[in-house]
């Protein structure tokens, strides 16, 4: 009869592989084409042709080499949602394929448009192309750019990226790691702290390798699931996306059931080799688990309490990036402003005149009053090594968003620069308004700064147009900091920077197209985005992650509790006499389960030691080395309390566990082995 811990460690392999499947493949997808085999990026080098002229010369590579070369374009108005794909039209090939049939997205969150690579003439020829061919295509493809005055460079796509394999999100391998080693584990605890299992075959003669073929035979409850679950999972995938790239899903599940059963089976073959060396007398009377396998079996739950601390604290902040992305309020805030993309490398970003070209762009910008400033950051407060956030805005910024002072006059810019420090706030004015002149206004006009002021806030909460979970969406404890002129204040290089983070936005999108064209800046910018579609994208993966870890928490919870029943009987079977002879003595039940009880105490020590360190490093403190503008720096307490919570549940649970067999062990006078 097969133990119903070993059924269990082989059931979980097949269904953990086709989840991590279908969750690379998702990843893969969404941010580059599945089954590329290589890719070149390529950037300007000289005096370039036209676009016409490149899309003929990588036209001629793909004929030449029967390969399809792909180039994913961002849509402007929604570029995490929509896409489209240049491809090119060799006959029999893919290109020609996806041309005729359309491009088979795997995930449903974003939809790609196909066109011919001859579309190329519209957009920047700079960037990431996928190549769907041998390396003799890929290196000529490089030849081919280098002849119409473009540098590229090369690489491979690893033969499992190509499937998606190593594409995840926060929390999977916390999840990995857990079930992993709970599998492990119930595979040692079932033949080692079994001694029968193997003894009575040994007892009719059969010799070691057969009794480890007639144990790995478990092998087939995987197999039983796998095929249990195909049908299901065929119809589950037709549903959510027309089954596209189920060739590449079939083999990335086959590949990672193989690489999870294997610690499985080496975890079962070792338990049994070592239950076969066992003396035959004492396995047939029953004999006791070794100590090594009991002390295995509490390390493991230890090892799954600090998991399932890791994956509370990941499911907390992942929950926290999700909440305050895309709310409702946000998009009221956000109104029709767009923030400009970046053309991603590669791009001079160690030119001085590349900075300073975006720099006077953004400053005509704010002076014709089409963007506003709205840069949150750290600054010093003058007050030793402590900082604070401050949110430097303009004139614009105010007449979008209705801020307050403690006595309800709605705040305006004037003449120079004015400091409102929060209602509450304890920081000295003085101080503070020093820092700054010295070094936040160190570019400005030596006049701009004689006659700052200083006030009182009285909106609770400030709107800070976030790009994605960068920043907080809304701050409470940021000084706010108005300045009139911006493009007089600051420095093209700090103008051109905070273009580039997002803390320079345009008032609508008509402004920001008109703007771009006429400052001639069309190839620097990838996408002109509204304000929350970044914090879309952001809260679409934080979405992801909150599933990924929500599981991870769970599976964590389940196997710590699995594993305390696993230790907790085999602790019983190895000690149960000992237990018996105490409550015969008259020994209290808890100094006779102290061994027991102490472990659980460890388990709780080790996960507020845990939660605790995850705590401090989201702390900020005067090193300045964590950002107090990071979203989850907000959430380093909830997430320790809520991390030892968890440990103190599965623990109480767990006391539980061993309160209930010591009545089982005292009623069996403690003659529970096996």
């Amino acid at each position: 009869m097969r133990s119903r811990a070993l059924v269990l460690a082989y059931a979980i392999p097949p269904v953990l592989a086709f989840v991590l499947a279908f969750v690379g493949l998702t990843v893969a997808d969404e941010t580059s084409v599945v089954g590329a085999t290589s890719s070149v990026t390529v950037s300007l080098n000289g005096a370039a042709r036209s676009n016409r002229i490149v899309a003929g010369a990588i036209t001629r590579v793909a004929v030449e080499h029967h390969a399809t070369v792909v180039r994913m374009v961002a849509d402007r108005a929604d570029p995490d949602g929509r896409r489209t794909a240049l491809v090119t039209d060799a006959p029999g090939t893919l290109g020609e394929r996806w041309l005729r049939d359309g491009y088979p997205d795997f995930s449903r969150a974003v939809s790609t448009r196909v066109r011919p690579v001859s579309d190329l003439d519209r957009v920047d020829p700079t960037g990431t192309y996928e190549l769907f061919g041998d390396d003799a295509a890929r290196h000529d493809l490089v030849r081919a750019f280098d002849s119409v005055g473009y540098r590229a460079t090369t690489e491979l796509t690893p033969a499992l990226a190509r499937l998606g394999i190593g594409d995840t999100v926060d929390g999977t391998l916390g999840l990995v790691g857990v079930l992993v080693l709970g599998s492990a584990t119930a595979c040692l605890v079932a033949t080692v702290g079994s001694p029968r299992r193997c003894a009575v075959p040994r007892l009719h003669g059969q010799s070691t390798v057969r009794i480890l073929g007639q144990e790995l035979g478990a092998l087939r409850t995987s197999a039983a699931v796998a095929l249990v679950g195909a049908p299901l999972v065929g119809v589950g995938t037709w549903v959510v996306n027309g089954a596209a790239q189920w060739p590449a899903l079939v083999a990335a599940s086959a590949l990672l059931c193989a690489a999870l059963l294997v610690p499985v089976l080496l975890a079962h073959a070792t338990g049994v080799l070592l239950a076969c060396r066992r003396p035959l007398v004492d396995a047939l009377r029953g004999s006791r688990p070794p100590g090594g396998v009991v002390g295995l079996a509490h390390a493991a739950r230890l090892a799954a309490t600090l998991l399932l601390v890791a994956a509370v604290s990941g499911l907390v902040g992942a929950e926290v990036v999700a909440r305050t992305s895309g709310a409702e309020r946000d998009l009221r805030a956000a109104g029709t402003a767009v923030q400009l993309w970046i053309t991603p490398d590669p791009r001079p970003i160690g030119s001085q005149a590349y900075w300073d070209r975006l720099g006077r762009f953004v400053g005509g910008a704010l002076q014709d009053h089409d963007a506003l400033l709205t840069a949150l950051k750290e600054v010093s407060t003058g007050e030793g090594g402590a900082g604070v956030s401050a949110l430097f805005v303009d004139a614009e910024y105010l007449r979008l968003q209705d801020v307050r002072a403690v006595d309800g006059t709605r705040i305006r810019a004037g003449a120079t620069p004015t400091v409102w420090l929060p209602e509450r706030s304890s920081l000295d004015p003085d101080a503070l308004v020093g820092s700054l002149t010295d070094w936040d206004f160190r570019d400005r006009p030596a006049a701009a700064t004689e006659d700052v002021t200083v006030g009182r806030l009285g909106t609770p909460e400030l709107w800070t147009y976030p790009d994605g979970g960068r920043v907080r969406g809304w701050v409470d404890d940021a000084v706010l900091v108005v300045v009139p002129t911006p493009a007089t204040m600051f420095s093209a290089d700090q103008l051109g920077s905070w273009l580039s983070t997002g803390d320079v936005v345009f008032r609508d999108r008509a402004r920001a197209e008109r703007a771009i064209h006429a400052a001639g800046v069309g190839s620097e910018i990838s996408a002109v985005v509204d304000v929350g579609q970044a914090a879309a994208e952001t809260a679409r993966g934080a979405g992801r992650t909150v599933v990924a870890q929500s599981a991870a928490v769970v599976s964590g919870a389940v196997v710590a509790v699995a594993l305390a029943v696993l230790a907790t009987s085999a602790h019983r079977r190895r000690h149960g006499r000992a237990r018996f002879a105490k409550t015969v003595a008259g020994v209290h039940p808890v100094r006779a389960d102290a061994d027991l009880l102490a472990v659980e105490v460890v388990s709780v020590a080790v996960a507020a030691v845990a939660a605790g360190a995850a705590w401090s490093r989201l702390r900020p403190d005067a090193t300045w080395q964590v950002s107090t503008l990071d979203p989850l720096t907000q959430t380093a307490t909830p997430a320790a309390l809520l991390a030892i919570t968890a440990a103190m549940a599965v623990s109480l649970v767990s006391t539980g566990i061993v309160l209930g067999t010591a009545r089982g062990t005292d009623r069996t006078r403690g003659d529970g082995a096996r």
